[in-house]
C-alpha cells in the first residue's frame, strides 16, 4: 500500500478522516518530457493536486490537460479558486477580510476567489 493510501486508511479507522483536510502539491508542476539532464523543470502550465477527507467529496477529478499534458485543456483551476475551495472544506468564509495594524483590510483569498462547488462535500 502506498504510504498516501496507508494515511487516508488509518485516518478513516480513526474516524478522523471526515474531519482532517488532505491536500498533497506543491508550488509548481513538472514537464511532462524529460529535458537533455533526464529530468524534469519547473512547469507553471499544469499541476495535479490531491485533496480529500474532511468537507471533500471524494472519488472525482476536477479537470484536465490535453493528450501531451502541456496545456489545461478542461476546468482551469486558479489558485484563488483553489484557496476558496480549501476555505469552502474547512467552513470558512473564503470573503473573510483581516485588518492589519494600520486598519488596512487583507482578504482571506483574493477577491473574485470562489469555491469550486463540484468539489466541495455538501
Amino acid at each position: 500500500m502506498s504510504v498516501s493510501a496507508t494515511l487516508m486508511t488509518d485516518l478513516q479507522d480513526r474516524g478522523l478522516l471526515e474531519t482532517t483536510l488532505i491536500i498533497w502539491m506543491g508550488e509548481f508542476g513538472r514537464t511532462p518530457t524529460i529535458n537533455s539532464n533526464t529530468g524534469r523543470d519547473h512547469f507553471p502550465n499544469a499541476w495535479s493536486t490531491v485533496l480529500g477527507g474532511g468537507g471533500i467529496q471524494g472519488g472525482q477529478i476536477y479537470g484536465a490537460t490535453n493528450d501531451s499534458g502541456m496545456e489545461v485543456r478542461e476546468s482551469p483551476v486558479t489558485v484563488p479558486q483553489l484557496l476558496a475551495t480549501i476555505c469552502g472544506a474547512l467552513g470558512l468564509d473564503h470573503t473573510r477580510q483581516n485588518m492589519s495594524s494600520i486598519g488596512r483590510p487583507i482578504p482571506l483569498v483574493e477577491l473574485g476567489g470562489e469555491p469550486i462547488v463540484e468539489l466541495l462535500r455538501v
